[in-house]
């Protein structure tokens, strides 16, 4: 594969310790230093990394101060947007945390050569001190890959004849008989910080974090035959390099880890490989790769699948789905697809759904992709009025043509009230008594307008003589349906034992730089913020077992982004547990007004709002789930009368998507006990600065 980014310079730290001088001979390992070498001849033949841009450290040239100093030169070398690789190979392992701000009390660490443990003294690198580096360096560039094949936890009672796992035994040995804290007093994050769980770092989205396991697994070493010997990799290391080698142009992050977390697992029951951050970016590279919508198959048997998404993605039963390979990034007319199939039951986060067409018998498995193809929406879609003068009848029959092959649209009949009206508007030099839009005054070209209920613009005016403008149109008009729907996914069930059990609360900074509860004026009522303030979240599990959480923001221009956590990553949070969002260095999240924003000169003028109202949703489920399927761009050339597409929600969509079409409504309670899901959102006005 030749690589495309030719104007970034590209470096690589690759770290293998095999040998541990002061650990007893069951933690010596084989496959490290292997694995930096099978990593740095594919970063130089396939990615184009010069031999004079890598470090290796191998064994007793890895030491804690070795590998600290080539970490330190690796951020000082690195330029802005160059191609950065660090990957550690060896034992993980943790230590008792001095800084106070693991809520485990250790922190987690990687091994070097020279660390010890009982009588030997602690030279382990921790996951702050690793975390600090990480944060000078994506200050210059954003395409930062790390891995780590090893983990930081295990047991020593596992049978000899089990692959070597690389860990080594917690240093639980008092703080004052460790090494002082190397991590300045003033950059320890002041709450516990946003682990991924590979448990190593927290989450961001300026690197891709690959780990061979999870927080609580182990990582294994995996012997492969060559010749009449064998030669060992880490399980993680050995299948990825695999599938690296068989990399083309446009590869992903997520297509390589896909296929290779699939291998490590069947091989190793008890080791799920993660991988957090920006996925979809092409390998070492600097381009992001628009992925296609689609949920996974997560597993096939007989002709029913199960499909990794469920009534908190808003899922609902009836819906057709098409499927595709795994090495599908896009769908087109010419896309080949491995069949059809039909939701018949929808769970919190999965569903199950039986096989209507199927190419090859058989050929539909686990890690497909799954794409929606009819969605059981029922009548509830958006309503669309047009309204034109006669002279632009063939402008609104091609968008009443596309509405009415849309499946979230409708186009209103004959005296029937509609959610949404959509104008063609001739020019006028004003708005006189009765006109549509008055708010848009003058218009110099025939223009079309969308308007709500409350009668304001809902998204952009576009000329009705501009290139594909009745596309854009419908695709504004079911980006509002999807708004709409998945700020009203609720859990129906009032018996759900999430209910009231998981707090969400806004947090806004102080001047002094502290944190204090986001409160509502006296005189509005709401909570309001302005442009350039910093926002944070914290979220409490008052349930009695771990849950997990995503936060979703529903922005000002019809726009749904991830808040929490990074695509990719699932946040585990133990009953009585408490995680903060925005709160950490690094991990900032600043309000802003976006481009072309209209607002009032005059606070008092209520045709064109001074702000919008934002909302930050959190989803608590019972099990892991992705919910970067609801995530959607804001509305298309955003401009003069732009608004959030909110209002009425679509009440029942979620109801249909528990009880099939409704007309089973006894069934409406009964969630599996293990499978339960619940929202909260936080609603706040935004402001521009100075109004």
């Amino acid at each position: 594969m030749t690589d495309s980014t030719n104007d970034q310079d590209k470096w690589a730290l690759l770290i293998g310790i095999n040998k541990y001088a002061k650990l007893a001979a069951r933690y010596q390992l084989n496959g490290c230093v292997n694995d930096t070498k099978v990593m740095a001849g594919i970063l130089h033949s396939n990615f184009g990394f010069p031999t004079d841009n890598m470090t290796l450290l191998w064994d007793e040239d890895a030491t804690r101060d070795a590998i600290l100093a080539a970490m330190d030169d690796l951020v000082e070398r690195a330029g802005e947007n160059d191609i950065v690789v660090i990957q550690y190979s060896g034992h993980g392992s943790q230590m008792r945390d001095r800084e106070g701000d693991e809520p485990d009390g250790f922190d987690e660490t990687i091994v070097p050569y020279d660390s010890g443990r009982g009588r030997h003294p602690n030279r382990d690198i921790t996951d702050d001190e690793i975390y600090m580096r990480l944060v000078k360096l994506t200050d210059t560039t954003p395409f930062v890959t790390l891995g780590f094949d090893c983990c930081h936890s295990g047991t020593i009672s596992r049978d000899p004849f089990g692959a070597n796992s690389r860990w080594v035994e917690p240093d639980e040995r008092p703080i004052e008989e460790l090494p002082p804290s190397p991590v300045p007093a003033e950059v320890v994050p002041a709450v516990s910080r946003d682990l991924g769980p590979s448990g190593w770092l927290p989450r961001g989205e300026r690197y891709v974090l690959i780990a061979g396991c999870r927080d609580e697994e182990s990582s294994y070493e995996h012997h492969v035959r060559q010749g009449d010997g064998t030669v060992t990799h880490g399980a993680l290391t050995y299948f990825l390099s695999q599938e690296l080698l068989k990399a083309g142009a446009g590869t992903t992050y997520r297509d390589v880890f896909e296929r290779a977390s699939a291998q490590v697992t069947a091989n190793y029951s008890r080791q799920h490989p993660q991988m957090e951050g920006a996925r979809d970016r092409e390998l070492f590279g600097v381009r992001d790769i628009e992925p296609m919508r689609f949920v996974p198959v997560t597993q096939r048997r007989g002709d029913g699948v199960t499909l990794g998404a469920g009534a908190a993605h808003g899922v609902t039963a009836g819906s057709e789905w098409a499927v595709y390979s795994q090495s599908v990034k896009q769908v087109t007319d010419d896309t080949p697809r491995l069949g059809l199939v039909e939701v018949n039951r929808v769970q919190a986060t999965t569903s199950q759904a039986g096989v209507v067409e199927e190419d090859v018998a058989g050929i539909i498995m686990e890690n497909a992709r799954a794409v929606e193809e009819a969605h059981s929406y029922g009548e509830m879609r958006l309503i669309v009025d047009i309204q034109m003068p006669d002279a632009y009848q063939a402008a609104a029959a091609a968008l009443a043509d596309l509405i009415e092959a849309s499946p979230l649209l409708r186009q209103a009949e004959d005296g029937e009230a509609g959610d949404a009206r959509a104008y063609i508007i001739a020019p006028r030099d004003d708005a006189g008594e009765g006109d549509p839009v008055p708010q848009l005054n003058e218009i110099t070209e025939a223009s079309w307008a969308v308007v709500g209920q409350d009668g304001r613009l809902m998204m952009p005016t576009h000329a009705v003589n501009e290139a594909g403008v009745v596309g854009i149109l419908r695709d504004n008009l079911e980006r509002v349906v999807r708004y709409r729907k998945a700020l009203s996914l609720t859990n129906p069930n009032p018996d759900s034992r999430l209910n009231g059990k998981v707090e969400f609360r806004l947090k806004r900074q102080k001047p002094d730089g502290t944190w204090e509860m986001a409160e509502a004026e006296d005189e509005s009522g709401q909570i309001v913020f302005e442009e350039g303030d910093r926002i944070a979240c914290e979220i409490v599990n008052r349930h009695s077992a771990p849950i997990y959480v995503s936060v979703l923001d529903f922005g000002l221009t019809g726009a749904i982004s991830l808040l929490h956590p990074v695509a990719g990553a699932s946040e585990q949070l133990v009953p009585g547990g408490s995680i903060q969002v925005g709160v950490r260095a690094g991990d900032e999240v600043e309000l802003y007004m976006p481009d072309n924003f209209p607002y009032a000169p005059d606070p008092t003028d209520d045709q064109q709002p001074a702000g919008g109202a934002e909302t930050f949703k959190l989803f608590a489920t019972t099990h892991e789930a992705d919910f970067s399927r609801l995530v959607q761009k804001g509305y298309r050339a955003i401009g003069l009368g732009q608004a959030k597409g909110a209002g009425t929600p679509l009440g029942e969509l979620l109801g249909m998507a528990l009880t099939g079409h409704g007309t089973r409504e006894a069934r409406r309670n009964r969630v599996p006990p293990d499978a339960e899901w619940t929202t909260v959102a936080r609603s706040f006005v935004l402001r521009r600065s100075g109004l």
